[in-house]
């Protein structure tokens, strides 16, 4: 058999990424069994998931990517939309806590913060432009990870000879790899870093500030953009705040390895991943300690997903 692209034989050859998703499914698809979900909701789980992974499954076999480009464009892409499957069915082991114990722990810091004189000095003098900015960049963390990776399946070498080595360096970038790494490396540091955050939220029961406390810094500002934030939360949120921030860890994440592989643009990346993540805390919708772990899971996904990726290429 012929040699796969990342160095294996043809045949099923699941990315890492790929695997990632696999083992997600399937122990939220065990946890259905475990804990106390309804018997209907439990078979859509196992039915969904059962397709889920039958379709990764179907799209790694290296045959069917490499001799059809839409099979093989969906591959690459799955990922994204899986992510929001991921989301979905996380926010069915949600358990609210009537007594908002972590809330109230919380908020005590977040009330330091923002009330503090210089924060308050800034929102002031730079009202209203700092508050539409923070609430356009919240509107930015649904986007921002397929616009990464549609910047490196933009700049994905356009012939073999683009994948010839360029010497020996210590830091291999996207052009020395073949695409279907770099996509790999890419989705196996944005779902380290987002699925984690989905796994152990059941864990954190929080309530948003902004609905517990409607504790939104002054001054107030025309609420256009926070409108269309809070017309998004209502209609396809799970209604709970994600400790760490999901929002926060994948938009690190995603920032990160656009850096890794387009220094330039991943600057930008990285200033509006920063951008999410006060906006965030600013807007009430996380508190600032889901922020702050959501950015340090963003970058321990990323040192991980390299020393990954330095084994496997």
């Amino acid at each position: 058999m012929a040699d796969s692209p990342l160095g294996g034989k043809t045949g099923i050859q699941l990315r890492f990424a790929e695997k990632i998703l696999l083992a997600f499914f399937a122990a939220l698809l065990i946890a259905s069994f475990t804990l106390s979900l309804p018997g209907a909701t439990r078979l859509v789980l196992a039915v969904v998931n059962a397709i889920v992974g039958g379709l990764i499954v179907a799209l790694s076999k290296d045959d069917l990517a490499e001799g059809d480009r839409v099979a093989s464009s969906l591959r690459d892409w799955l990922p994204a939309l899986l992510m929001l499957l991921a989301y979905r069915e996380s926010g069915l082991f949600i358990k609210a806590d009537p007594a908002h114990r972590l809330d109230h722990l919380f908020i005590v810091w977040d009330q330091r913060m923002l009330g503090s004189r210089w924060v308050e000095g800034l929102l002031d003098a730079c009202a209203p432009w700092v508050q539409h900015y923070l609430e356009m960049c919240y509107l930015l963390c649904y986007p921002l990870v397929p616009l990464g990776f549609a910047a490196l399946y933009l700049s994905r070498p356009a012939s073999a000879a683009q994948l010839e080595p360029r010497g020996l360096e210590a830091h291999v970038d996207h052009q020395t790899l073949h695409p279907a790494a770099v996509f790999d490396k890419f989705w196996t540091t944005v779902l380290l870093a987002t699925l984690f955050c989905y796994a152990i939220y059941p864990l954190f029961p929080l309530t948003p500030p902004r609905v517990l406390f409607n504790d939104v810094p002054r001054p107030p500002v025309p609420p256009l953009l926070r409108h269309m934030n809070l017309w998004v939360l209502d209609r396809f949120s799970v209604q709970a705040c994600v400790f760490p921030s999901a929002h926060a860890a994948a938009v690190t994440a995603t920032a990160l390895a656009v850096r890794a592989s387009l220094p330039r643009l991943g600057i930008l990346f990285c200033i509006a991943a920063l951008s999410v993540a006060v906006a965030t805390v600013y807007g009430r919708y996380h508190y600032a300690a889901d922020a702050l772990a959501g950015v340090l899971v963003g970058v321990a996904a990323f040192v991980i997903s390299n020393r990954i990726h330095r084994l496997r290429y």
